[in-house]
């Protein structure tokens, strides 16, 4: 070390006063490190976008509709809104009736996107009460919204002729 230093600083000559100083520079910075980490950081893992029912209605869906756009898992905030007339607290009350909620598969016309349908793909976890409200949601908004069972799904040429006829749902 420089002579000036360790004349300034007698005690730095001292190598346990060295390491002292070091551990508590090392502790500062794992007390900094520590605040920072957030520990259910560690609990995310990767999810599929599809289960492998749904994976395989998309790509018949696709199959089906070659002049359509099939969108997969598209959260309802994505094509409902309110009608700018409410006050904060009314908006933010309608809002959460569809906020968080996800239709399976959205149909969109290739040319300007426009939304043709939705459709929905009903196993045994769906609930006839809430479709319904979540059909209603759907419907004030002007959409046509198509159930499928999963059991029982329809063929690409059932699916292409429901939608050759989709001119009577506008």
């Amino acid at each position: 070390m420089p002579q000036t230093l360790l004349a300034s600083y007698p005690f730095l000559a001292d190598p346990l006063n060295l390491a002292a100083i070091a551990a508590l520079f090392g502790v500062a910075a794992a007390l900094l490190l520590v605040r920072s980490w957030k520990p259910w950081l560690t609990r995310l893992q990767r999810k599929p976008l599809l289960t492998p029912n749904e994976t395989e209605f998309f790509y018949r869906l696709t199959r089906a509709l070659p002049h359509h756009w099939v969108f997969p898992q598209v959260s309802f905030a994505a094509f409902l809104t309110d009608d700018g007339k409410l006050g904060k607290n009314a908006r933010w009350s309608l809002r959460a009736k569809f906020d968080r909620k996800i239709a399976d598969f959205v149909i969109c016309e290739r040319g300007g996107l426009k939304i043709v349908a939705i459709v929905e793909l009903d196993d045994r976890t769906h609930s006839a009460s809430a479709d319904r409200k979540r059909d209603a949601l759907t419907k004030a908004a002007g959409y046509q919204t198509l159930r499928f069972p999963s059991k029982q799904k329809p063929t690409e040429a059932e699916i292409a002729a429901l939608f050759r006829h989709a001119h009577a749902w506008e």
